[in-house]
């Protein structure tokens, strides 16, 4: 075994290169499961502390009241096992300069929902100022101590802050459904006692959010029934964008770690062993040798094996200890968009699980192809190296295109199809290469290309203004355009109430069927992404019972909307007041220089919001995820790389006699880089020809992970991107093709023919 054991180091500084592609599977395979494990589940568990330390509510009801009745009998529901509630304010911040700011007040001594303190002084009913949230502190350079003018009730109030805080059902925080990321610079929210919300602030209404916990059955119709018209709004965590973002990236990632992890391991399996294959097919003699001595096919056996597990574990242990600084990075990623007190990397048994699973994949590897070729007597191993009977492929049965081909074709294409696992090792290499290089440049292209539709054809206002009495105004605004959102519930649906969007007649909502045709009065008309998981069709009747009107209207379905925002159903004012519903809209679209004095003084506009500010918000939230874009990109290239260096090391390893006596008949150096370059060549475009719809397809499965309720991501593709993927891997073929080819050029004619009989 000594003897053996030298050999086996010997064999390990010779054919590093071989090995190499083979550690850094396994290295790959371990560093991106386990790294990002580490932070999906690192942010799962962070998630979890948090939800579970702050006794998150199930769902949330809004209404424009509650009276002790109503929480009565929402309380008896089967399946409501607790519920709380708390009063919600909106407020105006005093502006000393720059955009308007909104803050949300709510009170907190019956609220379920716990809020975590930061800094300051403990939530207490019998204290007067403002518990402020701390990411908007911060944007706005606040701490505690500080005092605050709003406007609350017509009369400017201020308050003195008196700690900051976060609060788990506001993890993602947008302040409206007009942005889809955090702008904590112009909203945040805040705690306040009942007091100073009745006395300071001039609120004299009940509460108006009620929280549940618990699992309720068929809990929406109930709250309709005992609500009515009351009803604003209910959410749980699968709808509440606040709290079902933060929840969904978890799986986001996790999805994300599995395919890296399956594309690795199986080039890994393929890699170890088409190597140790290779090994043994150039070590014959040695083999003879070592019988004739003998040591057994068993010792010799678990020798070859043992390059499996030396590898794999070599591989396996790098990847578990550069793992963290992975998991950190992916985590850093995330924590400007969600407001979570404490983070944590995080690890479970599946990462062993992985771990052990490279190991055994690797050895198994090993065994398999050392397990035949070991099987003989010496003598047989001593005639040589066997040579492969060469079989005719499919194209010489087509002999005239056959003998069109140059000698350096037929070659390429015979030794391609005779070694079948390297070429399949290529491929699969190339074709998931390319696929991630599309997913990874058309990730941010497919969510830029929302942001553009939405801001510059869907919509073409400059202000969206938030009116506190449509009646009081309806006269002063001619030029704009006048929109009414509400949720309501829709009969068919998916199991989750959608947006209403009612809007007068105007030229700011340009939202398009996919017939190309425009919103008119004639039905009502649903987004695509409410369609497919909603299943209506054309034609279909839709059941439509807004919040805030409690009556069940039907209309036709005249069109299914190509709109990835506001997911839901459009209809026309006119066709909504034809069928006795009131439009009581909140929301103006303007042109600026229509109205540009009459804003000043209208007491009526509660928030104004720019439409360049939501599509910057929009652009943020791309900027956001960008590193792991890239990341995506990183390994897509590293993968090319890899795979064609190695697969053409193979071959020259493997065609070293061959292309020693193809020179000693008089071919030429650049004739033998050529055939190299052919095999390289073929891999890389049947390769790229399979990686086009792998990429297209998960492209467009990773980015629906990230559409909600309200927003439905699509895939987009673009000839750049394509372009730009099929540059990438010509590149890293180009590259390998060179540095193998190079090797050529000292090929050692004598040495390589040592042997031959």
């Amino acid at each position: 075994m000594t003897f053996l054991n030298l050999k086996l180091r010997r064999d390990f500084r010779k054919n590093w290169t071989q090995f190499f592609s083979v550690f850094l599977m396994a290295f790959l395979s371990v560093l991106i499961f386990v790294g990002l494990q580490g932070a999906w589940h690192g942010l799962e568990v962070s998630l979890d502390t948090y939800i579970k330390d702050a006794n998150l509510a199930d769902s949330w009801v809004m209404s424009t009241g509650f009276t002790k009745q109503d929480k009565d009998e929402i309380s008896t529901i089967n399946g409501v096992k607790q519920t709380g509630e708390t009063t919600r304010i909106q407020v105006k911040v005093d502006k000393k300069a720059g955009s308007e700011k909104q803050l949300f007040l709510e009170t907190f001594q019956s609220k379920l929902t716990q809020p975590h303190l930061v800094h300051g002084e403990k939530l207490q009913e019998n204290k007067s100022g403002l518990w402020l949230n701390i990411n908007y502190a911060k944007a706005n350079k606040l701490k505690v101590g500080d005092r605050m003018t709003v406007t609350s009730q017509g009369k400017s109030v201020s308050l003195k802050v008196l700690g900051l805080v976060q609060s788990a059902d506001r993890i993602y925080f947008t302040g409206t459904e007009a942005f889809i990321s955090p702008n904590d610079a112009d909203y945040g929210y805040g705690y306040v006692s009942s007091a100073t919300l009745k006395h300071e602030l001039g609120y004299q209404g009940g509460s108006n959010v009620l929280e549940i916990k618990g699992q309720p059955a068929k809990i929406r119709d109930k709250l309709a029934t005992i609500l009515g018209k009351r009803l604003v709004a209910y959410n749980d965590r699968h709808t509440l964008v606040d709290v079902s973002d933060a929840l969904d990236r978890v799986g986001q990632i996790r999805n994300l770690s599995y395919l890296f992890s399956f594309i690795f391991i199986l080039l890994a399996i393929l890699a170890m062993y088409t190597t140790i294959r290779r090994m043994i097919e150039t070590q014959e003699k040695e083999i003879a040798i070592l019988k004739a001595l003998g040591i057994s096919s068993l010792k010799i056996g678990w020798h070859y094996t043992s390059f499996g597990l030396l590898v794999g574990s070599a591989g396996a242990i790098l990847g578990v200890a550069i793992s963290p600084v992975m998991s950190r990075f992916v985590l850093g990623t995330q924590k400007d968009m969600f407001a979570i007190p404490s983070w944590t990397i995080a690890y479970s048994m599946s990462s062993v699980v992985v771990i052990l699973l490279v190991l055994s994949i690797c050895i198994l590897a090993s065994y398999l192809a050392s397990r035949d070729a070991i099987k003989g007597l010496p003598a047989e191993f001593l005639r040589g190296n066997k040579q492969k009977v060469g079989l005719k492929v499919v194209l010489e049965r087509f002999s005239s295109l056959w003998q069109s081909l140059r000698f350096e074709q037929r070659w390429a294409i015979r030794d391609a199809l005779s070694n079948k696992v390297r070429l399949l090792m290529g491929v699969i290499g190339v074709a998931f290469g390319m696929m991630l290089l599309i997913a990874g440049i058309g990730m941010p292209q497919s969510i830029n290309h929302l942001v553009d539709k939405a801001y510059h054809e869907d919509f073409s206002y400059d202000t969206r203004l938030h009116i506190a009495n449509y009646d009081a105004v309806k006269a002063n605004y001619p030029k704009g355009q006048w929109v009414e959102i509400k949720q309501a519930k829709f009969t068919p649906d998916d199991g989750y109430n959608r947006l209403l969007v009612v809007i007068s007649d105007g030229n700011y909502v340009n939202m398009k069927t996919e017939s190309g045709e425009p919103i008119k009065s004639d039905g009502i008309y649903v987004t695509k992404g409410f369609a497919n998981r909603a299943k209506l069709t054309v034609g279909q009747d839709l059941e439509v019972t807004p919040y805030l009107d409690g009556k069940p209207y039907r209309f036709k379905i005249k069109g299914i909307i190509t709109s990835e925002t506001n997911q839901g159903a459009y209809i026309k004012q006119a066709l909504f007041e034809k069928e006795k519903g009131k439009f009581s809209p909140t929301t103006l679209l303007i042109r600026d220089a229509d109205y540009t004095d009459k804003l000043k003084n209208d007491k009526q506009v509660v928030s104004r919001i720019k439409m360049r500010d939501q599509e910057k918000n929009a652009k943020d939230f791309v900027a956001s995820l960008m590193s792991i874009f890239l990341m995506i990109v990183g390994f897509a290239i590293l993968l090319v790389v890899v795979v064609l260096y190695n697969l053409g090391s193979l071959n020259f390893v493997e065609r070293t006699r061959d292309y020693a006596t193809l020179s000693v008949l008089g071919f030429k150096k650049d004739e033998l880089r050529r055939i190299t370059m052919l095999e390289n060549i073929g891999t890389t475009a049947i390769g790229w020809l399979l990686g086009l719809p792998l990429g297209f397809w998960f492209l467009t499965a990773y980015v629906k992970t990230f559409s909600t309720i309200k927003l439905e991501y699509t895939s987009y593709v673009t000839w750049h991107n394509i372009l730009l993927s099929t540059v990438i891997v010509v590149l890293c073929s180009m590259s390998t093709t060179v540095f193998i080819s190079s090797r050529i050029k000292h090929l050692d004619r004598v040495q390589a023919l040592k042997g031959v009989e």
